[in-house]
């Protein structure tokens, strides 16, 4: 968009929080934020437990009103938007598990043309085209007659995505979708949102801790640090070391070449290794995690080399004390941890 008043998104000066409840319990405050979001694209939210992350999205979804500041869609403040219209302007996500005796998947989709209903909730050719649209895109077809309490944490993820699809929205809010999902499922939903991105020209905003799968599908993060929120791929972040600024413990840093975080740990020993990837790569971080760091021949402790017998990976330790063969990283690491030294 030119019209930098016509942003599909704009966070103005913006406090997010909320003050003590009736027992004097309670309150939080996070600002000020700035951001503006031309047009659709797939951005990931980041941040400490507690930082603000969902206050942050449910203030955006109309949720929850800021403290200060505002927010508007399309060059239109969110203060003038009726509850009616938001409902077609924003989706909302939240991590907690719908729990309605016998609802089955294609009744849960259908909820999500609320909006546009009368007060019948009778649907059109035209919702039931739409609830069809949703459930297609997410691959939930081969779900739709069974009942939610018969699905995985995973395939429950999917079809609230696809009841916000239905409700037809430009712009999708997710607080944690890979929460609690196994590993492929957390890619499989991240994928997912992408593509919704892509090819829906939606705009997705999600929160998440699945950093490193995070990076691969997101146009951009919001990083939220004590010190404000940084903007950017995250390549940028890693450019500018914004990620050094999510936990303030000076043992946990960021291994850029695994992204994500670890401790750091006190390097004792030096070996080199030779052999072909991946088995050279695996050697030296499993190496790493027991204390020894990677170096060139010439000034190391000792030396790995690594071959294949019978296609299978063997490996060759070489130093002071002789020359051990072992037949797995396990194996390899116990004789060092035992021995710390060949």
């Amino acid at each position: 968009m030119n019209d930098p008043d016509k942003l599909m998104l704009k966070l103005a000066d913006l406090h997010i929080g909320y003050g003590r409840s009736s027992s004097g319990n309670g309150s939080f405050a996070y600002g000020p934020v700035n951001l503006e979001v031309p047009g659709p694209e797939m951005i990931g939210t980041i941040g400490r437990n507690g930082i603000g992350k969902s206050t942050l999205l449910r203030t955006i979804a109309g949720l929850q009103a800021p403290q200060t500041g505002g927010i508007s869609f399309g060059g239109v403040d969110s203060k003038k938007i009726s509850k009616s219209g938001m409902a077609r302007l924003v989706s909302y996500v939240s991590t907690e598990s719908i729990h309605i005796q016998n609802l089955r998947v294609g009744e849960l989709v259908a909820m999500g043309r609320f909006p546009y209903t009368n007060w019948l909730g009778r649907l059109t050719k035209t919702d039931t085209y739409i609830i069809q649209e949703a459930i297609e895109h997410t691959g939930i077809r081969n779900l739709r007659n069974k009942a939610l309490h018969e699905l995985s944490d995973g395939e429950k993820q999917k079809v609230m995505i696809s009841r916000a699809l239905a409700q037809d929205t430009p712009v999708i809010i997710l607080d944690e979708p890979t929460a609690f999902l196994d590993l492929p499922a957390r890619h499989e939903i991240l994928r997912l949102l992408g593509n919704l991105t892509r090819n829906n020209n939606k705009l997705i905003i999600f929160s998440t801790h699945d950093l490193a799968i995070a990076m691969d599908e997101v146009d951009k993060l919001w990083l939220m640090t004590d010190d404000g929120l940084m903007e950017g791929a995250p390549e940028d972040l890693l450019i500018n070391h914004g990620f050094r600024k999510l936990f303030k413990n000076p043992e946990l840093e960021f291994d850029t070449k695994n992204l994500a975080f670890r401790f750091s740990r006190l390097l004792t020993g030096s070996i080199s290794i030779s052999g072909d990837d991946p088995y050279r790569i695996y050697t030296g971080k499993a190496l790493e995690r027991i204390g020894f760091r990677t170096v060139s021949p010439d000034i190391a402790d000792f030396h790995i080399d690594i071959a294949l017998r019978d296609n299978s990976p063997q490996w060759k330790v070489s130093g002071s004390g002789g020359e051990f063969m072992f037949d797995s990283i396990y194996l390899l690491t116990s004789h060092l941890v035992k021995n710390n030294s060949v």
